[in-house]
C-alpha cells in the first residue's frame, strides 16, 4: 500500500474515532424516565372546573359523566370503571348526589386514594327533609313523595358548590391533595389555587352587589337544585318538584305553583337546563310568566364547552338572569 493510500486510510479511521467519542460523550434520553402525569378522575362539572383549575398542566384529570348528560340520572359503565381504577384519585361530589360513587368506592383498588368532597365543605340541610308547617292534608301523600326522594339523596342538599363559600374550600382542599399527590408541583398547586380563588372572591362579591336591591328576592324553579346559591345571597327559594330530576309533580303541586306566582306577581320561572323543563313551560303558560333557563352546573352541555364556558361565566350568566327575574338595580 503506497503512502497516499495509507494517509487517506488513516484519516477515515481518526475521524471514525473521533466521531464515536463525540456521540459518546452526549447524554441520551431515556424511554423509561419519561414524566407521566397522575390521573385523576372526577364526577361534576364544578369538581372538573375547580381540580383543572389547581392542577394547571401537572395533573391529567378526566371528568367521567358525559358532557351534555344529566348527572342525578348517570352510572358509569365497564369502561369507565375501569378508568377511575387504574387512576391516582378519584374525587366525588358524594351528600347522596351520585347514587353509583359510594358501592363503587368499595371496589376500587388500594392504589386509587378516594376523596368525597362533601366532608370537606358546609352542608345545609334538605329543605324535603322537613315538613312544612303550612301544609294541608291534602299535600300528606305529596310530601310522603318528596322525603322518599330527599331519603334516597340523603339528608343534606348535595348541590353545594352553588355557595361560592364552599367552591372555594373545594380549591383549597383539591390544592391540598394535589401537593400530596405530586409534591414537586406543590409550589405550582398553590400559585393556581390563589389565582382561582381571588376570582371567585371576585365573583362572590359582584352576587351581594348585584342581589342587594331588587323589587323581588323570590327564585322559583322546576328542581330545587338552587338552595345553596338563594341561601347565601339571602333569597327566597320554591321549588316545583324536589332533589331528584326525574320526580314527577302532581297536578295539585303545579296548580299551587301556579297559585304562587300570581301571588308573588313573578314574570320568570326558571328550569334546571339539561332537564325536561315541561313543567316550567306549563306554569308559565297558566300566568303569562316567561320560563327561562338557569344552569346549576351539575354538568355542562357540549355547546358550552365549545364556547369555553367555566364555572366563573356560567355563574355570571346565572347572576345577569336572576337581576332581570328579580327586576334588581
Amino acid at each position: 500500500m503506497d503512502t497516499k493510500r495509507l494517509l487517506v486510510f488513516g484519516s477515515i479511521i481518526i475521524a471514525v474515532i473521533v466521531g464515536l467519542t463525540f456521540f459518546a460523550s452526549q447524554p441520551q434520553p431515556k424511554q423509561d424516565e419519561t414524566k407521566v402525569e397522575p390521573i385523576v378522575s372526577v364526577s361534576t362539572f364544578s369538581l372538573l372546573e375547580a381540580a383543572r383549575a389547581v392542577a394547571g398542566n401537572a395533573i391529567d384529570v378526566r371528568s367521567i359523566i358525559p358532557l351534555g348528560s344529566d348527572a342525578h340520572m348517570f352510572s358509569p359503565n365497564p369502561t369507565q370503571v375501569a378508568e377511575i381504577s387504574g387512576g391516582a384519585l378519584f374525587i366525588y361530589n358524594g351528600a347522596g348526589f351520585e347514587t353509583w360513587a359510594e358501592s363503587l368506592t368499595n371496589t376500587l383498588p388500594k392504589t386509587t386514594q378516594i376523596l368525597d368532597m362533601s366532608q370537606h365543605v358546609a352542608l345545609q340541610k334538605s329543605e324535603e327533609e322537613d315538613v312544612d308547617e303550612h301544609d294541608n292534608d291534602e299535600h300528606a301523600d305529596e310530601h310522603d313523595h318528596h322525603e322518599e326522594h330527599a331519603h334516597q339523596h340523603g339528608a343534606y342538599d348535595p348541590h353545594y358548590w352553588l355557595d361560592i363559600d364552599n367552591m372555594i374550600k373545594m380549591t383549597q382542599t383539591m390544592d391540598a391533595e394535589f401537593s400530596k399527590l405530586a409534591p414537586a408541583k406543590a409550589e405550582q398547586f398553590h400559585k393556581n389555587a390563589a389565582t382561582y380563588i381571588a376570582e371567585l372572591q371576585k365573583l362572590k362579591s359582584d352576587y351581594a352587589t348585584g342581589l342587594s336591591k331588587c323589587k323581588n328576592r323570590t327564585l322559583i324553579s322546576n328542581h330545587d337544585a338552587f338552595g345553596y346559591l338563594t341561601h347565601a345571597n339571602k333569597l327566597e327559594n320554591v321549588s316545583v318538584i324536589g332533589l331528584s330530576s326525574d320526580e314527577q309533580p302532581s297536578a295539585q303541586t303545579v296548580a299551587h305553583m301556579v297559585e304562587v306566582v300570581k301571588e308573588h306577581g313573578m314574570k320568570t320561572i326558571f328550569f334546571e337546563e339539561l332537564i325536561n323543563d315541561n313543567v316550567s313551560q306549563t306554569i308559565a303558560r297558566e300566568t303569562g310568566a316567561k320560563a327561562v333557563p338557569l344552569q346549576p352546573l351539575e354538568n355542562i352541555s357540549q355547546d358550552e364547552l365549545k364556547s369555553h364556558q367555566t364555572y366563573l361565566s356560567i355563574m355570571r350568566e346565572n347572576l345577569k338572569k336572576l337581576r332581570e327575574a328579580m327586576e334588581c338595580r
